[in-house]
């Protein structure tokens, strides 16, 4: 675009406007970047706070590739361009290593030099200092990039300190592998970042994403939410938001959509990584010490159901070989109203075969979904299924011998929504059985209920079911949903195998008559 053909007074109106917003800055100077996709709510809430000096610590924890350092770099740009010669702005930044470090420094000064925009508006601002680690603008701004964060140490040049250190992916798998890296991590920003910064004006900001349980990040977003639930100040404004939001839907749909991250997530766990998308996607990390199962505790399966109506009895056919099996149902609604937005309700069927082998067979998992749906004269579902019309849809799909709900003060909805439907369907066969949490803290009536078969390799999933599977590797006392596992807790809790053999001569399955004892040894 010539931008001497353009209105002038549109033009200066737009650089206006770029002058107080970075997200109008990045669209006008950095077009390739800015105008690749629909700019998504969140980053005029990232920006918004980047462009606020009275914010003196943030940290901006979001999913990789969501723009983190896209916005850091118009950020820059922005600050440097539009400083009057009197403030000289001094910024240093730091990066994951040293091939990033130069890569972005040689993004500020292409543009600098060869944006067309650029020129137009400001001229050459081409300083005295141009190399790989330090530039000098001609209005007398500073920036050094760096690849650790010991290399900003002092950084009393200009005869000031840093207005403005920005740590972006400081913390990756190389530098938190051992606590004592992690510990240093953790000193560095607090000895040396942070007592460089000017102490008035000066800002800290951090962009990451957690790569252990106990790295810097991770520990942000713990102690943020920590003062939050006890109504307390923290010195950090923290910005986070996970790939997939509250409501099921892509954070970014316009550049990640929901079938990208899907795609993504089968690659990490046809990978062996199946965590890894919950960390870099989701903000969930779990340490393996930590952990209380691990990959090697599952087994995966293929196959499919049948029902035998002769003999009224449940089949699992797997490699063409079937055998008999009893089918039950767990059900961990979500409980507290509050929280409902972070707890999912999840209903799952398993099967359990005459040597005690347990396969899942499904799961619903949905947020915030009401005890019973509302229907139509016709008897049919008007807006979204309930756990009701779940639980009485796998019982009838797999002839389901019981169901068991947890029984706390809030699911006694899901009781009375359960009988009124039976009583209006006329199905009493559908056993539900109440089960009283019983005071035991949660993790360790799962670990009880669950650890003998875990440790007996007697558990089979399906390979899609992926938030089980990460549930089961990061089980343990800091894991972020625990919703699946314990649905599958229940469903085991009260189930037990057919009581069903196999005939030798023609490889039927028998149910074997009880025989009549003498009294003499009974």
């Amino acid at each position: 675009m010539n931008i001497n053909t353009q209105n002038v007074s549109q033009a200066e109106e737009v650089f206006e406007l770029a002058s107080k917003d970075l997200i109008s800055f990045g669209k006008l100077f950095l077009p390739d970047d800015f105008m690749r996709s629909e700019t998504p709510p969140f980053h005029y809430e990232v920006s918004d706070a980047i462009d606020d000096k009275s914010v003196k610590q943030l940290a901006i924890i979001l999913p990789r590739g969501h723009g983190k350092t896209v916005l850091t770099k118009a950020s820059i740009l922005k600050d440097f361009v539009f400083c009057p010669k009197d403030d000289m702005l001094f910024y240093a930044w730091v990066s994951a290593t040293q091939k990033l470090s130069v890569g972005n420094m040689d993004y500020i000064k292409h543009h600098l030099e060869f944006n067309d925009k650029f020129l137009y508006y400001f001229g050459k601002t081409k300083g005295g200092k141009w190399t790989e680690e330090d530039i000098e603008l001609s209005n007398g701004c500073k920036l050094i990039s760096k690849s650790n964060v010991s290399g900003i140490r002092g950084g009393a040049k200009l005869h000031k300190r840093y207005d403005l250190i920005i740590l972006d992916d400081f913390e990756h798998e190389a530098n938190t592998i051992s606590r004592d890296a992690r510990d240093k991590n953790a000193n560095l920003v607090t000895a040396v970042v942070y007592p460089a910064i000017e102490p008035h004006t000066g800002r800290l900001r951090v962009n990451g994403t957690p790569v252990h349980y106990d790295s810097f990040i991770n520990n942000l977003l713990i102690n943020h939410d920590r003062a939050k639930s006890d109504n307390k100040d923290f010195a950090w404004k923290l910005i986070t938001y996970k790939a997939i939001t509250k409501s099921g839907e892509s954070l970014w749909h316009s550049w990640f959509p929901k079938k990208k991250l899907e795609e993504k997530k089968k690659f990490y766990h046809d990978s062996g990584q199946a965590s890894k998308f919950y960390q870099e996607y989701m903000m969930e990390v779990q340490s393996a010490e930590d952990s209380l199962w691990s990959r090697k505790h599952i087994k995966y399966w293929k196959g499919f159901y049948e029902y035998g109506a002769d003999d009224n009895q449940s089949y699992l056919i797997i490699d063409g070989e079937k055998f008999p099996v009893n089918c039950f149902v767990g059900c961990d609604p979500a409980t507290d109203i509050d929280t409902k937005e972070a707890d999912f309700s999840v209903i799952m069927c398993i099967a359990i075969d005459s040597d005690n082998n347990l396969y899942t067979l499904e799961y619903e998992r949905h947020r915030s979904i009401p005890t019973i749906g509302a229907k139509n004269a016709e008897n049919e579902v008007i807006d979204r299924k309930g756990v009701v019309d779940y639980i009485l849809e796998m019982h009838q799909k797999y002839h389901c011998i019981s169901s068991t709900v947890e029984d706390v003060a809030m699911n006694r909805s899901v009781f009375q929504a359960l009988n009124d439907e039976r009583r209006r369907l006329n199905k009493f066969d559908v056993a539900v059985i109440p089960e009283k949490p019983g005071g035991r803290q949660k993790i360790n009536r799962i670990y009880s209920g669950l650890s003998g078969r875990f440790s007996m390799g007697t558990v089979h999933i399906r390979e899609n079911m992926f938030d089980l599977t990460n549930e089961i590797v990061t089980f343990g006392p800091r894991m972020a949903h625990d919703d699946t596992i314990e649905a599958l807790f229940y469903a085991n809790l009260h189930s037990f195998p057919p009581n069903m053999k196999k005939n030798k001569e023609n490889s039927t399955w028998f149910k074997p008559k009880r025989k009549a004892k003498s009294w003499i040894v009974a």
